[in-house]
């Protein structure tokens, strides 16, 4: 029974727009009272995640009896857990019927967590997907380890704030010598494929994607790339269609003492920035690999004197962007958070040598830099306390940047939610 209440609705609407990280408070409210239930809902349902054939099969009926909550969801992720449900997107017949009932979706993200093919996909829910594409007010696609997604993915005629495709691969189609005077745009492209599915392919396969997509990359203004020795010839062809859009590039590299990884440092990106002639915002993001504290000096020199490196031989494009980030991220998985390695890092013989390749004259005095630690410390105390020590272990590595004022140092955390207490 609803209790009356003399608040405005506005205000309950308030209030409840406060409880959206609490899913079982808003179940409770939306039980409790049909003043609370609407704007309950909208929370409830504005993010759905399916990830098995018994969620889909129970939402669809929901959905039928209840149209104006498909007006609510806004965001779907769809996974493939291979512990859970494996084949449950090849054989539901349902969720081709949910997806096209969504037509108010903002984002649509596929996670595959172990690599399958787009063919393995249910047919009637591969066709939805691509009407889900081309939602207009669909702003966000995101597809993590899938192969085989035919290059028509490029025709779907939609512009999109965001793109982020992460472990995949395309393939050319039966109609690919035909152009189609359609094109998938998007603003920011974050793209990572899958190296060797891309090499395993034949040479035509391998360039479906690049060939004919001018009109795709050539209004990206925010890339993300990951630059490795095999997937250089995707990325190039990608990098001149946006030479002129491009107006931020970010730059993923990982290092590591073992030769097997060697592949993926920044001396293997071949590419002049000067080409890049709107380019105004430069990220550099390294990972760094350890197995032990002792052998991270060694491997987080290497990063940094291949940044002094490729920063000098860039000096041009210095000269005219805004805004230069490097952050460095040491990573092992076996140790724990420790306040000597902010100061050791400190302590490493590159700094002045940088100091000058960002500062080569005194033309970029624009340049505002920040250098970024970023570590796994689980508490805000110890975050607080690295990054003073930060700052003041690195006082007087870089007198040319201090003296112009555009030099910000920071320590970041990489755990999700950093504890405020003990």
């Amino acid at each position: 029974m609803d209790v009356s209440t003399e608040l405005p609705q506005e205000i309950m609407d308030k209030i409840i727009d406060n409880l959206w990280k609490d899913d079982q408070a808003l179940k409770s409210c939306a039980i409790a009272s049909s003043f609370l239930r609407s704007s309950s809902q909208k929370h409830l349902f504005s993010f759905i995640t399916l990830d098995k054939s018994q969620s889909c099969d129970r939402l669809l009926p929901l959905l039928t009896e209840n149209n104006t909550l498909c007006t609510y969801i806004h965001d779907i992720t769809l996974i493939i857990d291979q512990e859970i449900d494996p084949q449950w997107l090849g054989v539901n017949q349902n969720l081709s019927c949910v997806l096209d009932m969504l037509t108010s979706l903002c984002s649509c993200s596929l996670s595959i967590w172990y690599n399958i093919e787009w063919e393995d996909i249910h047919p009637h829910t591969t066709a939805a997907l691509f009407r889900v594409f081309a939602l207009p007010s669909l702003a966000s696609i995101k597809i993590l380890g899938l192969y085989g997604i035919p290059e028509t993915f490029f025709d779907i005629p939609n512009i999109l704030e965001q793109l982020v495709l992460n472990s995949v691969a395309f393939t050319r189609t039966s109609g690919a010598g035909v152009r189609s005077p359609r094109s998938l745009r998007m603003i920011t492209l974050d793209f990572r494929p899958d190296a060797k599915a891309f090499v395993d392919q034949n040479h035509t396969t391998v360039f479906a994607l690049t060939a004919h997509r001018d009109l795709s990359f050539s209004h990206v203004t925010d890339l993300r790339i990951r630059p490795s020795q095999d997937i250089l010839p995707i990325l190039l062809p990608i990098l001149n269609a946006a030479a002129e859009s491009l107006t931020s590039l970010e730059l993923k590299h990982t290092y590591t003492q073992r030769e097997l990884l060697s592949a993926y440092a920044l001396d293997v990106f071949e590419f002049t920035l000067s080409n890049l002639t709107n380019l105004n915002r430069l990220s550099f993001h390294f990972i760094v690999l350890y197995t032990t504290f002792d052998d991270l000096p060694a491997t987080f020199l290497t990063s940094a004197q291949h940044l002094t490196a490729f920063l000098s031989s860039n000096a041009s494009t210095l000269a005219r962007i805004e805004t230069l980030t490097v952050t460095f991220e040491p990573h092992d998985l076996h140790s724990s958070y420790e306040i000597s390695m902010v100061k050791s890092f400190s302590e490493l013989d590159v700094w002045s040598e940088l100091d000058k390749a960002i500062c080569p004259d005194r033309s970029s005095v624009r340049l505002r830099v920040s250098l970024v630690l970023r570590i796994e410390i689980p508490k805000l105390a110890q975050l607080v306390e690295a990054k003073n020590l930060w700052q003041e272990s690195m006082r007087g590595k870089f007198p040319m940047l201090v003296e112009r004022g555009t030099l910000t140092l920071e320590v970041e955390s990489s755990v999700p939610d950093v504890s405020e207490t003990e």
